[in-house]
């Protein structure tokens, strides 16, 4: 998920606004599991068509489910991944040698100082069941904690479901250098790439089960994170294009409007009542609208000044560089808080309780394991630099 610098690289500029994005896509997952814990959250998610009234229809089935839609922020999370691990590369300031074991590093010691703290709700005492995404959270079995700690075999285990997308992102992390090369080579044919990129993702959403996002396969999630590479190795031309617009109140406005269609497409679809073949038929097509919007989003905050400021407020860069950590920590509290509080409390009870935990726990997370996983990752760059000075291969 994490979408951070490795040391392995130079440092560089960060691009304003992509941290405080970042926290509001971790803050987005927090609420979203914390209202799985209510049986009617879930029912969308098992059954788009399921019947809501009221504020429930309208936090399902319009924009306002970008609130608590927790698959559109893995999907910027993803894009910002692309984008952020690719643009040191584009300046030829990836150190290759460096690379792999300081990246491992910063992302495998936090993964697996979260798969301990999962165990937390396996011995807390709960008199009511909870929601059946409270109660999927079956005790860990031996082979399901292997794969969390190793997150490349099998699906993963059952002590942090959220865990899944880590999955996709050390997958990426391993192939970094051939995205460099697919990026880098033959840019004349910049929208031949982005076809080949969408054609995969359309491929991949039609094959996967597109009600059940994390289950869909390398041919939808990979692309993501490349689509995000390539927006960082023509950055230079796409800020450019975006600042010649000169864009104005109204034309901000309008573009906001359309990555919130985007975003909440998949959604859209089941808002009214159509025949349900063409619905299933538009489905998967929607998943991949998401990912554009993802995108779009990225690009946005990362090119217009006005969200690059909104988002670079002091709270949200806090929240932005403790991301990492809220992901990890946050979805074991809120089971153990589903299995006390069971179904008859009040949702926005619920969230009352799992933010302020949460926020505490993700800082007391960065500074005992995330920090010093950093700094570590730092030291094994300084140590490989300094044994292999060489110029990195930039795969130009």
């Amino acid at each position: 998920m994490t979408a951070a610098n490795t040391s392995a690289f130079k440092p560089s500029a960060r691009i304003s606004g992509l941290d405080g994005l970042r926290g509001i896509a971790a803050f987005v997952v927090l609420v979203h599991h914390t209202l799985l814990v209510f049986q009617p959250f879930i029912a969308p998610y098992r059954d788009p068509r399921a019947e809501a009234d009221g504020l429930m229809w309208w936090l399902t089935y319009t924009p306002l489910h970008l609130v608590w839609d927790g698959t559109v922020a893995v999907f910027i999370f993803f894009a910002l991944s692309g984008f952020v691990l690719a643009l040191p590369a584009r300046k030829g300031r990836t150190h290759w040698k460096a690379y792999y074991p300081a990246r491992m590093v910063r992302l495998y010691l936090p993964v697996w100082a979260a798969v301990a703290l999962s165990f937390v709700w396996v011995v807390v005492p709960g008199s009511n069941p909870g929601s059946d995404w409270v109660q999927g959270h079956v005790d860990p079995t031996p082979g399901g904690v292997l794969r969390d700690l190793i997150l490349l075999i099998g699906a993963p285990g059952a002590t942090n479901s959220a865990l899944w997308s880590l999955r996709w992102e050390v997958l990426f992390s391993l192939l970094l250098p051939l995205y460099i090369l697919f990026a880098m080579k033959m840019r004349r044919w910049l929208w031949l790439k982005v076809a080949i990129l969408v054609g995969l993702l359309i491929i991949g959403a039609y094959l996967g089960p597109s009600a059940r996002p994390y289950a869909l396969g390398p041919l939808f999630q990979l692309p993501i994170f490349a689509l995000g590479c390539l927006l960082a190795l023509e950055w230079e031309a796409v800020k450019r294009s975006i600042n010649r617009t000169r864009m104005q109140p109204v034309a901000i406005a309008g573009a906001c409007a359309l990555i919130a269609l985007l975003l909440s497409s998949y959604w859209l679809i089941y808002a009214f009542p159509l025949v349900n073949e063409i619905q299933d038929a538009l489905a998967p097509a929607s998943r991949v609208l998401q990912v554009l919007g993802a995108l779009g989003l990225v690009a946005l905050v990362a090119a217009v000044v006005p969200f690059g400021r909104a988002l670079s407020t002091k709270p949200l860069l806090w929240l932005g560089h403790r991301s990492f950590s809220l992901y990890l920590v946050h979805e074991p509290m809120v089971v153990a808080l589903g299995r006390l509080l069971g179904e008859r409390a009040s949702p926005l009870l619920a969230l009352a309780i799992s933010i302020p935990v949460a926020f505490v726990l993700a800082e007391l997370f960065y500074r005992f394991i995330e920090s010093p996983s950093m700094a570590l990752s730092r030291r094994i760059t300084v140590h490989i630099r300094e044994r292999y000075p060489r110029p990195p291969i930039t795969g130009e």
